[in-house]
């Protein structure tokens, strides 16, 4: 434990200085305004670009009054695992209702969407398999590939042509070897997207099983929520699909989809994060129907809509104030700030200003690539846009924050 005592007295006098960005909890409901305080129980308030909840279901008044009502119904809790009574009928609805929005023959619910990614990748690869990750993917999913196998194998960002050069090598030694290609659909400190029918295409010439990430895009993104499967015309047709309900649907937890009858049990029985773990609870999967209801509806189509409004706005502004904004319209707005030391002095000055974002740094991302990653959410006013955007043109005219 001692080996951690340098990192936290660091963080300590980091925070001392009012540069700790991290640990932050809130004392409102999450809003486009809030008020939190820091880890050493300072408060503060302001217009909140730092909570992941992308089309505004953690208040919206229909998803209160199904939490609400299954509590009633079923308690709070699970109380087991999924191997041993911790499944619920709320959660076999959940199931069947997300293999139906993304048209495939079944899903498997996880208690988180850390889980999903990391259990779903060590219930498939053994250590004799090969792995082909980008470069870029979540933590979750590159931490899986490590453990499961020294075979890891990763390509540049987005790169198709990276992957098919890899499958191809693989092959001529190995071709009978188990290959797992795994890439996200939005990333989330970038916001870009790969060429997923292609990718598909690339992985089936070789025998190679697709996995891909939809976390940041399923829900809010698409003409009917079901991200870019639906824009790029890849519904139903990726091998396996993984997601979380963290930032679309007002909820813990995740899910692995596929069209493979055998990857439900896989998963049940051998997959540690969901066989060893307590499974979500009825609350939570009630919630997540809920929110598949809004996002298939009305509501849940124009709340899209805002939401892409308020992203097209909110980078135009950012370019015209000679921001470097990363990648594609969407609830993710990535603005490359440089230097750590140059990012956090902008973050703190942000929050005095009254505007609440998220620092990353390394190694989240590379050396002097720190950005704030900024989250927006479809309830976001233009005012609350226009408030953000003044408190970034003062940051922006501090000389020191430039130093």
């Amino acid at each position: 434990m001692d080996r951690w005592q340098p990192m936290t007295d660091w963080v300590n006098a980091r925070s001392a200085a009012g540069w700790e960005p991290y640990s932050k909890s809130t004392s409102s409901e999450i809003l486009p305004r809030l008020t939190a305080t820091d880890r050493v129980g300072r408060r503060f308030a302001g217009v909140n670009f730092a909570s992941q909840d992308y089309l505004g279901l953690a208040s919206h008044p229909e998803i209160r009054t199904a939490a609400i009502e299954a509590v009633g119904r079923f308690g709070v809790h699970s109380a087991g695992s999924v191997a041993l009574m911790g499944l619920t009928q709320a959660t076999l609805r959940l199931e069947r209702s997300i293999a139906d929005f993304l048209f495939v023959n079944d899903a498997t619910v996880f208690p988180t969407g850390w889980a999903a990614g990391y259990g779903a990748i060590r219930a498939l690869v053994t250590e004799s398999d090969h792995i082909v990750i980008d470069v870029l993917a979540h933590a979750c999913l590159q931490e899986a590939a490590t453990a499961a196998t020294k075979k890891v194998h990763r390509f540049p960002h987005l790169s198709n042509e990276g992957v098919e050069r890899r499958l191809k090598r693989i092959r001529r030694t190995e071709p009978d070897a188990g290959i797992l290609v795994v890439t996200e659909t939005l990333f989330s400190m970038d916001s870009d997207v790969p060429n997923l029918s292609e990718l598909q295409a690339i992985c089936s010439k070789y025998e190679a099983t697709l996995f891909v990430d939809v976390a940041h895009d399923l829900g809010a993104l698409g003409p009917t929520g079901r991200g870019f499967l639906e824009l790029q015309n890849a519904l139903g047709s990726i091998d396996v699909v993984m997601g979380s309900f963290s930032k679309t649907f007002a909820s813990n937890g995740g899910f692995v989809a596929s069209n493979h009858d055998a990857l439900k049990l896989a998963l049940r029985y051998g997959s540690g994060p969901l066989t060893f773990s307590n499974a979500l609870s009825p609350v939570q999967a009630t919630t997540v129907l809920a929110c598949l209801d809004v996002i298939q509806g009305h509501d849940g189509k124009k709340r899209r809509q805002r939401l892409m409004a308020n992203a097209t706005y909110l980078r135009s502004a950012l370019e015209s104030m000679d921001f470097e904004v990363k990648g594609q319209p969407s609830a993710i707005v990535p603005i490359v700030l440089g230097s750590h030391s140059r990012a956090r002095q902008m973050t703190a000055q942000l929050l005095e200003c009254g505007a609440i974002v998220n620092l990353v740094e390394f190694p989240a991302v590379a050396k002097n690539a720190s950005r704030w990653r900024v989250q927006l959410m479809s309830e976001h006013s233009r005012k609350d846009i226009d408030d953000f955007l003044n408190s970034v043109e003062q940051v922006k005219r501090s000389s020191h924050a430039f130093q």
